[in-house]
């Protein structure tokens, strides 16, 4: 989830139902019925002063679970969490938020997406400090789910070729020379629907992205410490 840690948010190769299920809409002639999904977990890291995973909770590592990436708390806590955003500018995006929570700012609240192939969870991220334990608490919740046909783009076992795309690591869109666009959308205007082999995905930050996630740590700053 970047985190639940980014990697689980960026790199879970499946995804499970969970909650609720009530159509929405209809999309196009298909007439596609798209899910939301009601999750009220709320799933929580926490990282100390070195920048090591201190704490998970069940919800967190029941998650991981659910979508391919079954792990216990000894596998994770210790690790440095920047180890796993494989992104380089969505760690220096991280660590300069971090940084403004320990000189006394935030805390931090900013949306992205932890896509799983079949289906788009639109989630917000919400960073606060402990002073006392000098540890960053990070909580993940889940806004919506859609559901979609399933999208081997984001399968990390489907078979790719030497080709390379930009995938955003915060809101899951693909860079085309039209700009950066829905992944569907991106299938299609890359003819990638046909073809055996896939592009290998590279994650980065789109430039959206990486002005929400700014501003969010910027608008609170400028209201002063507390």
């Amino acid at each position: 989830m970047v985190t639940m840690t980014h990697r689980i948010a960026l790199s879970f190769p499946g995804g499970a139902a969970i909650g609720h299920d009530a159509i929405i809409r209809s999309q196009g002639q298909a007439s596609m019925q798209l899910f939301q999904q009601i999750d009220a977990r709320t799933f929580v890291h926490r990282v100390d002063a070195r920048g090591r995973i201190s704490h998970v909770n069940a919800a967190w590592l029941d998650f991981g679970a659910e979508n391919g990436w079954p792990v216990t708390a000894a596998d994770v806590v210790g690790r440095p969490l920047m180890d796993s955003i494989a992104d380089a500018q969505l760690r220096y995006l991280y660590g300069l938020l971090m940084a403004r929570l320990r000189a006394g700012h935030g805390p931090f609240r900013f949306p992205y997406r932890c896509d799983a192939p079949d289906c788009r969870r639109f989630m917000e991220m919400q960073m606060l400090y402990d002073q006392a334990a000098r540890e960053i608490e990070f909580r993940s919740q889940i806004l919506r789910i859609e559901r979609r046909p399933e999208q081997t783009l984001l399968d990390p076992l489907h078979a790719t070729d030497a080709r390379s795309l930009d995938l955003c690591s915060c809101c899951k869109r693909v860079s085309t020379r039209s700009g950066w666009v829905e992944l569907e959308d991106a299938v299609m205007r890359l003819r990638l629907f046909d073809s055996d082999r896939l592009p290998q995905a590279h994650h980065r930050v789109c430039p959206a992205c990486a002005d929400g996630i700014s501003h969010a740590g910027h608008a609170r700053c400028s209201t002063g410490a507390h």
